[in-house]
């Protein structure tokens, strides 16, 4: 009985062997390609990239494009549910069966207003325009003021020709020359030197005097000198303003190449924070400096600044010494 069993059970394992593989070949289909070629066998895995078949010789194939099928075989596939959301879209519709295209309409485009053409009063119309023109305006003011300081005018004048003309007001004034300043006017004699005598006033007149230079004679009865000693003038800068009109009006004698008989025995003596020169001769000036010989230097130039002069004193050519 049980060989009987065995040998029943033998031959149904054998009957469903061939049942599957009678199944599996009922399966298999063919599969063309575009390039002509075509695949025998089962669909084994698929995806959006393509499809691998079991092949009907054995094994599996490499993955196949979807777009790489024909036509005939693209349909075929999209009879099943599970591959037709792959294969549909590689499907070529009917012209029938195309969706017609949208018909384009096209609208007509409204012309824009090109903007006017800008313009130098169209410019200072804008607020960034005014505020501009508003800074320049200022700065004419401030060009004026300082024009009417380096050429010694009335700097309410200026600027109010500024205010009324912009721009030709400070060239006007800046091309004009500076105004002539007035030279100081001479010290009064100390009242030791108009109560000396006939004797101080016979020698005072034998000194010579530089024009404008405030040089005059007095006793010098706190220092217990003789009578009729020329005393030497100082200038300080917190009396005067050393600029270059200043320096030309009140030390004239002294730009002569020859010194006159007015400068001849007096020395010009002017002090620095850095340094003091004697001279006798202002060789030339500019608007910020001025240049001296100084005595004992030779054809030697000396540059000095007018903002940096403290004091310029004018003195007898042979005090401390005959230089």
């Amino acid at each position: 009985m049980s060989r009987t069993m065995r040998r029943i059970g033998r031959i149904g394992l054998f009957l469903l062997i061939m049942a599957w593989g009678l199944a599996g070949a009922a399966r298999a289909e063919e599969y063309r390609l575009m390039d002509g070629t075509h695949i025998w066998g089962t669909v084994s895995a698929f995806d959006e990239q393509g499809v691998v078949f079991r092949l009907d010789s054995g094994g599996f194939s490499d993955r196949v494009s979807w777009s790489k099928f024909d036509q005939a075989s693209l349909k075929k596939m999209a009879q099943d549910s599970k591959l037709k959301p792959y294969a549909e879209p590689f499907i070529e519709l009917p012209p029938e069966v195309r969706p017609k295209p949208k018909k384009i309409v096209v609208k007509e485009v409204p012309k824009v207003n090109l903007p006017r053409r800008a313009s130098l009063f169209s410019l200072f119309s804008a607020p960034i325009g005014l505020f501009m023109l508003g800074l320049l305006y200022l700065g004419n003011l401030l060009a004026g003021y300082e024009i009417a300081i380096y050429r010694e005018r009335p700097a309410g004048a200026v600027c109010a020709l500024s205010a009324l003309l912009p721009v030709v007001g400070p060239i006007v004034f800046l091309a004009s020359p500076s105004a002539e300043r007035e030279a100081p006017a001479p010290s009064a004699p100390a009242p030791e030197a108009a109560a000396a005598g006939s004797a101080a006033a016979a020698t005072s007149k034998k000194i010579p005097t530089a024009a404008g230079s405030g040089l005059r004679m007095a006793r010098s009865s706190q220092t217990g000198k003789a009578a009729g000693k020329l005393e030497p003038r100082v200038y300080d800068r917190s009396e005067f303003t050393f600029d270059r009109r200043f320096i030309e009006t009140t030390f004239s004698g002294f730009f002569r190449v020859v010194p006159g008989p007015d400068v001849r025995d007096l020395v010009l003596v002017i002090k620095t924070p850095k340094k003091e020169v004697a001279t006798q001769r202002v060789t030339r000036m500019t608007g910020t400096d001025m240049f001296v010989q100084p005595i004992g230097g030779g054809a030697q130039e000396v540059r000095i600044r007018l903002g940096e002069i403290a004091q310029i004193i004018l003195r007898p050519k042979d005090e401390k010494g005959r230089k």
